[in-house]
């Protein structure tokens, strides 16, 4: 009770079934519980989906043409009405007007009265939308580009580039927030549906069906495209240069944004310790798209992998073994099954003992074999001679082998004296044998790389040049002297 008195308000504030809402769920108690969820969902279709019509306002008659609707469906007309027995139009009209009934006695819609032109009209609430686009959200029949987040990240942060608005950074690292979650929904899928084959297999049925579904729609529609086309790892690669984009702004216009970042986001100021906001914001987006490509994207494809494996296991099983319930095996089976313990017991036994004398034979003629000698006839090796020359050719097979392995320490100690002397563009870097033109076309990775991002700035211009070996685009290469001087004190 002293518990109750000391957090009153709290109590209050959080409390759902109160009011209205007091039995918020009790249209999806009853017996047409599946019709009233497919009314809620293609209700929020209409009101805030894509099949959203802003233009009509939501009157009793346009809900009671969605109820209508859905019981054209024979699968849910069969939960409202008896099977088989004919039902008036008069019959429906009353349920549906019933079924209004309830949503607006437990709070899923409200009257409301049109601003304009002072009509009633009909809306859902908050708790109504809100659970209704939960429900929607969960129909697996629908085909979802799951890498819309990833997408929408990529165009947010290239919107902040093009106009510095800082909302879009904010909107950018909200996206990538959901970046994981999308293939982690991706994998419960897979892992629902090795769940349903395991059942399938257990009632002596093969999803046959429901795996053809998957290849020709969900697969060759979506995942395949998702796998290829619009893989995540092509999204990253080009999320990770707009960052360095953002990375290489100026000074004082990072101080700008880091104040308008700071105004918009109070959040930031417990999160960011001391460092600019725009650049933490940056790490955090490209740590998330990372984590999303490496370690979610594979766990992606390794359950796509298990279930197309345990299809196969099951199918190459029904087809060899035929345990269907007509064969002699799944008689068998079903009279253990269906027998008490001690019947069981004997009936295994009994099994047993024809079998036991049983021999297994390859059928006659069936088969040829081949009989290989297994003494195989190795010619004799030659002598093992060092020599000069031989010493000389293994030199130049390792030479050949390391000579275009760089690693990013080699590539920027290369660029290190052409970065004292200030900012330096690709194309002012000489080219004039393997080992130069090497190092310029690895400059721009070595650079964002782990350590040469601490001293070194990239950032793309404009320009393509070209020389004799290739052509590529421009960059300007910019150090931190002080840093540098720092990392090689």
């Amino acid at each position: 009770m002293r518990a109750a008195m000391q957090y009153p308000a709290t109590t209050m504030t959080n409390a759902f079934f109160t009011g209205k809402r007091e039995q918020f769920f009790r249209p999806l108690t009853h017996a047409d519980r599946e019709c009233c969820a497919a009314v809620l969902r293609s209700l929020y279709d209409r009101v805030q989906g894509p099949n959203a019509d802003y233009s009509e306002a939501l009157t009793r008659d346009l809900v009671l043409a969605i109820v209508f609707q859905v019981l054209a469906d024979p699968s849910l007309r069969a939960v409202v009405f008896a099977p088989g027995r004919t039902v008036s139009a008069e019959e429906e009209r009353t349920y549906a007007g019933e079924l209004l009934r309830k949503l607006k006695e437990h709070g899923w819609i409200e009257d409301y009265r049109d601003p304009i032109d002072l009509k009633p009209t009909l809306k859902m609430t908050r708790a109504g939308k809100e659970v209704s686009e939960v429900m929607s959200s969960l129909d697996n029949s629908r085909a979802r580009t799951r890498q819309r987040n990833m997408r929408s990240a990529k165009k947010a942060i290239a919107a902040f580039v093009a106009s510095q608005d800082v909302d879009e950074l904010l909107d950018g690292h909200d996206f990538a927030t959901r970046v994981v979650q999308d293939l982690q929904d991706d994998i419960e899928y897979f892992r629902l549906l090795i769940q349903s084959l395991t059942r399938e297999a257990l009632e002596q049925k093969v999803a046959w069906s429901e795996f053809n579904e998957f290849i020709e729609k969900r697969f060759a529609k979506e995942y395949a495209v998702r796998l290829v086309a619009d893989s995540a790892e092509r999204h990253r690669g080009q999320i990770v240069e707009l960052l360095e984009q953002v990375r290489q702004l100026p000074d004082e216009v990072r101080q700008v944004i880091d104040a308008n970042l700071m105004q918009r986001a109070a959040w930031l100021e417990g999160e960011v310790q001391q460092r600019s906001p725009s650049l933490w914001l940056c790490d955090r987006i490209e740590g998330m798209v990372e984590a999303a490509c490496n370690l979610k994207l594979p766990m992606l494809r390794s359950e796509m992998n298990n279930y197309v494996r345990r299809f196969t296991s099951l199918l190459r099983q029904a087809l060899s073994l035929d345990y269907g319930a007509a064969s002699p095996l799944g008689r068998a089976m079903g009279v253990l099954k269906e027998r008490p313990p001690p019947e069981r017991d004997a009936l295994l036994d009994a099994l047993a003992t024809r079998l036991g004398t049983a021999e297994v034979r390859l059928p006659a003629a069936a088969l040829r074999w081949t009989v290989r000698g297994r003494e195989v006839d190795h010619s004799p090796l030659a002598p093992l001679v060092v020599d000069e020359a031989s010493r000389l050719e293994a030199a130049m097979r390792r030479a050949e082998a390391e000579a275009f392995a760089f690693s990013d320490q080699e590539v920027l100690a290369g660029l290190l004296p052409w970065l004292r002397r200030g900012r330096v563009s690709l194309h002012e870097l000489p080219v004039t044998n393997a080992v130069e033109a090497v190092r310029v076309l690895h400059a721009v990775g070595a650079v964002r790389s782990t350590e040469g991002r601490r001293f070194v700035k990239a950032r793309r211009t404009p320009d393509v040049f070209d020389t004799p070996y290739f052509s590529a685009d421009d960059f300007e290469l910019e150090a931190d002297l002080s840093a540098l001087a720092r990392g090689e004190g």
